[in-house]
């Protein structure tokens, strides 16, 4: 997806995110690090393996992402929704994932290395929102932008 220069400016410059999931009617919602591969448009994020998120993951691949920016000095505060599917990283892949996610957020090593699964969040959709509630999104299948309602 052609992700749009603000959304990406959030990527890079945020730390942390909330990432929603659900299984079976039961929504959960976590705030979690992250770390935003430009060069294969996924999120990083890792977990224990027997949390509810991951549990989540397994049974339900749909997640969404919300990403907040306060704004600063002459920028207007900026709401980010990702949606797309989560899966666990696995092999090669896995550690190649939790190196990137290591070397952005090496404070962090508690949630990153030990026993910690990786998880991969393949960006779907992208939805922007300002203080004046306008709604920017984005998609893969409608890569132009749309002014309106959102994504969900």
């Amino acid at each position: 997806m052609n992700i749009p220069p603000e959304v990406l400016k959030l990527l890079k410059e945020i730390k942390f995110c909330s990432l929603a999931t659900s299984y079976q009617d039961q929504p959960h919602v976590s705030l979690m690090n992250f770390t935003y591969l430009p060069e294969e448009g996924v999120v990083i994020l890792s977990s224990r393996p027997d949390t509810t998120k991951v549990h989540h993951i397994k049974n339900n691949p749909a997640a969404a992402l919300l990403l907040f920016s306060p704004g600063g000095e002459g920028e207007s505060p900026l709401s980010c929704t990702l949606y797309g599917t989560a899966a666990l990283a696995e092999g090669e892949k896995e550690s190649f994932y939790r190196k990137a996610h290591y070397q952005k957020n090496h404070d962090m090593s508690q949630f990153i290395l030990k026993e910690n699964v990786i998880i991969i969040i393949n960006i779907k959709q992208a939805s922007l929102t300002d203080l004046e509630d306008r709604v920017r999104t984005w998609s893969e299948s409608h890569p132009e932008e749309k002014e309106g309602e959102g994504c969900g």
